[in-house]
């Protein structure tokens, strides 16, 4: 229904031919147009009778004389004390209707106030006052709701903070009507189909469905993560091959020994490189080596990450074919599998942790050689 009431708001009709456009900073229409009218300007009055549909924007729009057709307003303060013989849809600050509507209302403000009667009423607002009745179905979505008049249909509110119903109020229908505490219907009031409270359910959700959202959040959540982290090993494994190979020669093509050796040059840059950071940003000179080195240092856990994924793959691919391609697919297997090992509580995450600390060593070793022109 909200979604049904905003489309309405929205809907906004194309300029026909011959009809009246005007625009300036203060617009008033004195005398009746032929067809149908446009207006927009800071002030929007309109004085003389329309005999077709009206759509008007402004930071105060006046409508002081009747409408033959449908009206569209949009702006800060809307006044409507003419009568429309067609529907009103508006959206503003502050609403007013104080003229009879023979269509149906449509309008979305802050505070909407519609004193005079309508066909089927729509709503949603921050302040709303019906007073002057329809004869259709009201639906009002809003914090504080007050009705009075006689309805020939059914009322439905929804309420953030409290719904009354005043002295002498008359509905035809039903009141159904959630809100955080039942309410105040004046004992005069008739409510002819009974009222209907329905809690504060759509505003707070059960335990039961509170532990569906968040299962299905996490779901969610542990989804694009995924996805994310496959894009990542793919695009960088695809995008740097030459690299990828060598890491994985300096991982899984080394002796034992010397990929113990990786692992500690790994644990020394990981844990080494944020108290040097600490101690550069002491002082305001090496503020900007710092800012530097701590943007070298997150890009070495990222690819860290990736490539320890590429060494997972790599091994697998090793055992079952005696080769290891360092390809963007093999990449994303690895990355898949690497996730499956993180679900293995606390081994799992051991051991990703000794093979990033092994790929940041590997990492620091190419560049190192790379710096000094050494080749293997």
């Amino acid at each position: 229904m909200r979604g049904t009431i905003f489309a309405v708001i929205l809907l906004i009709p194309g300029l026909a031919l011959g009809a009246t456009l005007e625009g300036q900073r203060t617009v008033v229409l004195s005398e009746a147009p032929a067809d149908n009218t446009y207006l927009a300007g800071s002030k929007v009055e309109v004085r003389a009778p329309v005999p077709a549909d009206l759509s008007a924007a402004g930071v105060n729009v006046a409508l002081l004389a009747p409408i033959a057709g449908d009206v569209l307003l949009a702006g800060g303060t809307l006044d409507i004390e003419g009568g429309v013989a067609g529907d009103v849809r508006a959206a503003g600050g502050r609403i007013a209707i104080s003229a009879p509507v023979k269509g149906d209302i449509a309008a979305l403000g802050g505070v909407v106030i519609v004193s005079e009667r309508a066909s089927d009423v729509q709503i949603m607002g921050g302040t709303v006052r019906v007073t002057g009745g329809a004869d259709g179905n009201v639906t009002i979505y809003g914090s504080d709701v007050y009705i009075a008049g006689e309805y020939q249909g059914n009322v439905t509110v929804s309420a953030s903070d409290r719904v009354t119903v005043a002295e002498g109020a008359v509905i035809r229908g039903a009141l159904r009507y959630n809100a955080p505490q039942e309410a105040n219907i004046a004992e005069s009031a008739v409510i002819e189909g009974g009222a209907v409270y329905t809690g504060a359910a759509s505003y707070l959700p059960s335990k039961e469905e509170a532990a569906r959202y968040a299962l299905a959040g996490a779901g969610v959540f542990f989804l694009v993560k995924a996805l994310a982290a496959l894009v990542a090993a793919g695009l960088v494994v695809g995008l740097f091959p030459r690299l990828s190979e060598r890491v994985v020669r300096e991982t899984l093509g080394s002796r034992p020994r010397r990929f113990l050796m990786r692992t500690l040059l790994g644990f020394a840059l990981l844990v080494a490189t944020p108290l040097l950071l600490i101690l550069l940003m002491v002082s305001f000179v090496g503020i900007g080596i710092a800012l530097i080195l701590l943007a070298l240092y997150l890009l070495l856990i990222m690819l860290s990450y990736v490539y320890a994924a590429l060494i997972v793959g790599a091994a697998l691919l090793k055992a079952l074919t005696k080769r290891t391609p360092a390809t963007w697919k093999t990449a994303v297997v690895g990355m898949a599998l690497l996730y499956v090992i993180s679900l293995v509580p606390f081994i799992g995450n051991f051991v990703i942790f000794v093979l990033m600390l092994a790929c940041a060593g590997a990492l620091a070793n190419i560049a190192y050689r790379f710096a000094w022109k050494r080749e293997e």
